[in-house]
């Protein structure tokens, strides 16, 4: 399916209400909460106009725009004049690194009740806030989501769909497909990083205030989605409501990736500590992210985080290294073989989501083919039913036929020439 982006904001252009940023206040009724989305303004992003044209077409539109400032692009003095319809806030940062500007940016914004991300080559859908919200409302357990992701539809620089070979989208392909198979969110989270970029993070303000993110331009919004489902704090839309432009890295990105990677798992770390310590639920699923995630698609490496952890131990007194071993040794999870372990030894294949998600995009191709080529078979038997040349073709084989067919058609489309020139 091709998406055309830019002409599917046009069609969807809405009178967006501007809104009074005074009147947004944390008291305000669940029905109608605060929503601001946060923009870099950054020079080094290529021009963002066109992405913030997505938020035109929402059928929720935010009661705020903030741009992050860090004073090194002349063109935000124009934007609220551009986007006059928005109630827009400029807020300056002294970093032009996306999550310490977030976390600067949320302190100031104690009046919002949810933000939302958007940086230069990714689109909203035009339900996508209002879906977000929705997941809220009407949330039945009795923990509400902090943070809330969507499906992706991955995209060209031209905002065309990528076909499903690219590999680019096969790679989120596969990641999507490991927790539609019904695993565990942590299980889920340990396969990789299906959340993509930051612009596809809508999260309770108060969240984030509550835990800054890491200095990891390139893996903060992973990082955010393991923070909050390891709580139980995720919820995921099923719904392809961002639009993602995967640009392709210039040289080999897999040093500065796995630095980001071990960086927000030693942060996650950290965040969890007293919930690690208190949570039972917690562990487990740490403990069931772990299992999955090392030397995975989600890029972290088992080996450089226990260097981390040794590390970190080093520096500790002996007696308190004992203590923390002993409550590791005393915890339920101990308990249960690994599942690589148990499945050597009842002689199966150790459970892998990653190699299963793989096999499962195969299947999907295969069934593609299969259902074109039945697509084929049953133009043959519709045809059949009309000419006896294709009858006598099918009796001889189904090439035949088939060749009889192609044969039918360019005649057809000779005739129709023919009469074409004629008049």
């Amino acid at each position: 399916m091709m998406v055309d982006i830019f002409g599917l904001l046009a069609r969807n252009k809405t009178n967006v209400p501007r809104n009074d940023f005074a009147t947004c206040s944390m008291n305000a009724p669940p029905s109608s909460p605060c929503v601001a989305a946060i923009v870099p303004a950054f020079p080094r992003f290529p021009d963002f106009r066109p992405y913030l044209t997505s938020l035109r077409t929402q059928t929720r539109p935010p009661d705020l725009v903030v741009l992050l400032d860090d004073r090194t692009n002349p063109d935000v003095k124009k934007l609220p004049e551009e986007f006059s319809e928005f109630q827009i806030e400029v807020i300056k940062v002294e970093t032009s690194n996306f999550p310490t500007a977030i976390n600067f940016a949320i302190e100031q914004l104690e009046q919002v009740d949810y933000v939302s991300f958007l940086q230069a080559g990714d689109f909203y859908a035009p339900q996508r806030l209002e879906k977000c919200l929705e997941v809220v409302s009407t949330w039945e357990g009795l923990r509400p989501p902090a943070v809330i992701v969507t499906g992706l539809e991955i995209v060209g620089s031209r905002g065309q769909a990528l076909p499903s070979e690219d590999a680019r989208a096969r790679y989120f392909e596969k990641l999507w497909a490991a927790g539609r198979t019904g695993v565990a969110m942590a299980n889920w989270l340990g396969a990789g990083n299906f959340v993509g970029p930051a612009s596809n993070i809508f999260a309770r303000r108060s969240f984030l205030a509550a835990n800054p993110l890491p200095e990891a331009p390139a893996a903060f919004s992973y990082g955010l989605a393991i923070l909050s489902g390891l709580q139980g704090l995720l919820a995921v839309v099923d719904e392809p409501l961002l639009f993602h432009y995967p640009v392709i890295p210039e040289g080999d990105p897999a040093t500065k990736s796995l630095v980001e990677a071990l960086r927000v798992q030693l942060s996650v770390m950290t965040q969890l500590e007293e919930k690690l310590a208190t949570s039972h639920e917690t562990r487990r699923n740490f403990a069931a992210f772990s299992r999955v995630a090392w030397n995975n698609l989600s890029g972290l490496r088992g080996d450089l985080f226990q260097q981390a952890v040794l590390r970190l131990a080093s520096t500790m007194e002996p007696d308190q290294v004992r203590e923390v071993a002993s409550e590791v040794l005393r915890s339920q999870e101990i308990l249960r073989s690994p599942l690589s372990l148990r499945a050597f030894v009842e002689a199966n294949d150790p459970l892998d989501t990653t190699a299963y998600a793989d096999a499962l995009w195969k299947t999907r191709e295969k069934l593609k083919q299969i259902t074109a080529e039945n697509k084929r078979l049953n133009a043959i038997a519709e045809a059949a039913q009309d000419s006896g040349w294709i009858r006598f073709g099918a009796w001889l084989g189904e090439r035949s036929s088939r060749r009889i067919m192609e044969m039918d058609e360019a005649d057809r489309k000779n005739a129709d020439g023919q009469k074409s020139s004629a008049t």
